[in-house]
């Protein structure tokens, strides 16, 4: 019988961290575990329970399955100082959290032998098993949902860096709406972007001067970037030496649109050369960021489990 139970370590910086450790039967076991990292503030429920759903699913499949909250959130000790979301989102970007995703392996280790992982997560906990990942042996595979590919923080506003294509498909979306009277409650009572509704705009009927500048080794036009400069190399890292990804997005998420226009799009040579084994992606047509609709999910988990089988279970024989 497979087994649920509550479990604390510690960090490195000697914070104790809280989890919820799923075992499963010991006559499926695949000595492998998978770790469920924390997306942004939501810990290690994840919304509308979706790791608990998860790890139900895969230590169905012999995986032992660790949940935790990182420090500073949930039950975790240590304290968050950031006032603003956006600056603890964009610090999570850049691998706060990736200390504590190494401890939690090495406690792995220690206490059950387990030497092979897979790290994965939605949004945060994505990028944190890819800069976790990329360099450590220990990670066979990366099951990322959602996966940033840029910058988040008060600093930054978003609408300077939005691509053509975020723009187009922006606008249609707008066009769409114009018959809709929810739509214009939220524009007649202040709800709207709109300064992102005018950037619209004007974009189609005139060239953004400002959204340019000239790079002078090279003279060419480059627009205004914010996608997260240790993305790309994270990624070939992991894959140059045999870790395999699978990348899920949905199809109603700007991450999606983002990851094909500011990594996918750039980097469509490099990409190519990889083989189904190390590197599969999939969108999950009109799903929202967080997967809220049954049929998300479990389109999401069928993906997953064929992934897990095929790639790193297969992988091991």
């Amino acid at each position: 019988m497979s087994e649920i139970k509550a479990v604390t370590f510690k960090n490195s910086e000697d914070y104790l961290l809280h989890g919820i450790l799923h075992i499963p039967d010991t006559a499926s076991a695949k000595g492998t575990a998978i770790l469920l990292l924390s997306p942004g503030v939501k810990m290690r429920v994840a919304p509308h329970r979706l790791y608990n759903k998860m790890a139900d699913q895969f230590v169905k499949l012999g995986f032992h399955v660790l949940r935790f909250d990182f420090y500073g959130l949930g039950d975790s000790e240590g304290e968050l100082h950031e006032k603003m979301l956006s600056d603890l989102y964009g610090s999570i970007q850049v691998g706060r959290y990736v200390a504590d995703t190494q401890s939690a392996m090495n406690w792995m280790e220690s206490e059950f032998g387990l030497h092979e992982f897979v790290l994965g997560g939605l949004c945060g906990g994505a990028i944190t098993g890819l800069l976790a990942g990329k360099s450590d042996d220990r990670v066979q595979g990366l099951l990322a949902l959602g996966i940033p590919v840029i910058l988040d923080s008060t600093d930054i506003d978003k609408r300077q860096f939005l691509t053509d294509g975020q723009m187009n498909r922006l606008g249609q979306g707008y066009m769409k709406r114009l018959l809709n009277i929810k739509s214009w409650l939220r524009l007649l009572t202040f709800q709207s972007d709109y300064k992102l509704i005018w950037k619209i705009i004007t974009k189609r009927f005139t060239k953004n001067k400002n959204s340019a500048f000239m790079n002078s080794s090279s003279g060419e036009s480059k627009a205004p970037d914010n996608t997260n400069p240790l993305f790309a190399r994270a990624f070939f890292e992991m894959t140059n030496r045999g870790g395999k990804l699978i990348f899920i997005f949905s199809g109603a998420d700007r991450l999606d649109w983002e990851f094909e226009e500011k990594f996918a799009g750039r980097h469509n040579d490099k990409i190519n050369q990889l083989g189904d084994d190390l590197f599969s992606l999939h969108t999950i047509p009109n799903a929202n960021h967080i997967l809220s609709r049954k049929e998300w999910q479990e389109e999401m988990m069928q993906l997953s489990n064929k992934w897990l089988l095929n790639n790193i279970v297969a992988g091991r024989a």
